[in-house]
């Protein structure tokens, strides 16, 4: 047999708690005695036990082991005799005590552990809940602004010029709203397709006026992950507007050579 894997398999403690069968406490006794690497295995365990049931033993007063050790001398010891010593075989037994103690040892960690475990659970799924909460929330703000941006689309005279791709980057696209109906002459823009910029650089929206360009501030792409819509710089008069990557911050003039999109009314 494999010595090491029955070691292994829990039977050792099993037998020393007295949590096995009459069937299997026999069969481990028997091989206690024809193999030393399992009693030896045994005696270890049972060694390991008792001393931890000793450290964590809390001591009784002198009044009291004096009142047990008084009860104990008035009771007469009569040993029992059950089948097996009758016969001369060899039976080991745990005291009732070390079982009793064992076992309370195995039911406290046991709770112990159910009680953490449950901790942690509670904690994890409250944790979660929160997260999800807040994504909840957040995902509301986000489309309730998307909303409010749509709606602002549809506005008595809003103009719309459609920037698209230069040959330094043919696929870029992007949209220009502005609001001529009001005072302010406000500007939208909507970020259809633009390449992700390297870094230490922003894209600058310009608008073009008899040749010459306005600047209409700079803006990072992680704005479309909230807002459907872009709020840049107001301008009173404009014919065409373009997008071109500069410098974090912005330029006093376009980079040229990198102008991405452009479009007219």
């Amino acid at each position: 047999m494999n010595i090491k894997e029955y070691i292994s398999s829990g039977i050792i403690e099993s037998y020393v708690l007295g949590l096995v069968s009459d069937t299997e406490r026999d069969e481990f006794e028997a091989l206690c005695a024809q193999y030393p690497e399992i009693a030896s295995a045994r005696n270890a365990f049972e060694a390991a036990l008792e001393e931890q049931l000793l450290r964590d033993a809390v001591a009784p007063s002198p009044q009291l082991r004096q009142q047990v050790q008084e009860k104990l001398a008035n009771i007469s010891a009569v040993p029992a005799i059950d089948s097996a010593e009758e016969s001369g075989t060899p039976v080991r037994r745990m005291g009732a005590w070390r079982w009793l103690a064992a076992a309370s040892l195995i039911l406290l960690a046991v709770a112990s552990y159910m009680l953490v475990n449950s901790h942690n659970k509670y904690n994890e799924l409250a944790a979660e809940n929160h997260s999800l909460r807040n994504q909840l929330e957040q995902s509301s703000n986000q489309l309730a602004a998307m909303q409010q941006d749509a709606q602002m689309l549809q506005s008595p005279g809003m103009k719309m010029a459609a920037l698209k791709g230069t040959p330094h980057a043919p696929q870029a696209l992007a949209t220009i709203y502005w609001d001529t109906a009001s005072n302010r002459k406000d500007v939208y823009l909507m970020i259809n397709n633009l390449p992700q910029p390297p870094s230490g650089k922003q894209y600058q929206l310009w608008a073009l006026l008899d040749g010459k360009p306005i600047d209409l501030g700079v803006f990072d792409m992680n704005v479309r992950q909230t807002r459907l819509l872009v709020k840049m710089q107001n301008v009173q008069k404009a014919q065409a507007f373009a997008i071109t990557l500069e410098p974090n911050g912005g330029s006093h003039s376009p980079t040229m050579d990198d102008m991405y999109v452009q479009g007219a009314l």
